[in-house]
């Protein structure tokens, strides 16, 4: 399952994971990982790395587990050493002080890393059973970059692509009392 999309279903009622859509990387018999990609905090890169003058990078909120640590996927492959690819044009971590050399000097655009405070994870057969519950859905295969679609709208774009009916769903504000 790695490199697929967990898309919270439209009437999951977790105030935590509500419409979050979570790119998975790590899938084995003794748990998953995962983070989320549509939780952007008001904290910037820079606000926990001064000494980066270039660290205008956003940082996600990526799960409620280990919200002191700071992760990240990217786009730039082998330019990072110790990146692990999970699926297509897809990496996770690496080099964190490589990074933030990259960054420093200007060769790494917002578009091709996205750090994140925390992680998502979910025990042995934990997330199966939720899926089969109905809390989740999965794209298998999502039809853009992850890294070039809005956070605001990736929840909504998922949904719709997932299933067509849901798309009622997608064009409901947050809060449906206040539609």
């Amino acid at each position: 399952m790695e490199g697929q999309l967990l898309i919270a279903h439209p009437l999951l009622n977790d105030g935590f994971f509500n419409r979050s859509v979570i790119y998975l990387t790590n899938y084995t018999d003794e748990g998953v990982l995962g983070f989320i990609l549509n939780f952007k905090t008001q904290f910037k890169l820079r606000d926990v790395r001064p000494n980066i003058t270039n660290g205008n990078f956003p940082i996600y909120e990526g799960g409620p587990v280990a919200k002191d640590q700071l992760f990240f996927l990217h786009t730039l492959g082998n330019d990072v050493s110790e990146s692990v690819q999970l699926k297509d044009n897809v990496y996770f971590g690496g080099d964190f002080n490589e990074m933030l050399h990259l960054i420093e000097h200007g060769k790494v655009k917002s578009h091709e890393v996205r750090f994140f405070a925390g992680y998502s994870g979910w025990g042995a057969d934990q997330l199966q059973a939720e899926i089969n519950s109905k809390s989740w859905l999965i794209n298998e295969n999502p039809s853009q970059d992850i890294f070039l679609i809005n956070p605001e709208d990736i929840w909504r774009q998922q949904l719709s692509e997932i299933k067509q009916s849901y798309e009622i769903f997608a064009n409901i504000g947050f809060d449906p009392s206040m539609n």
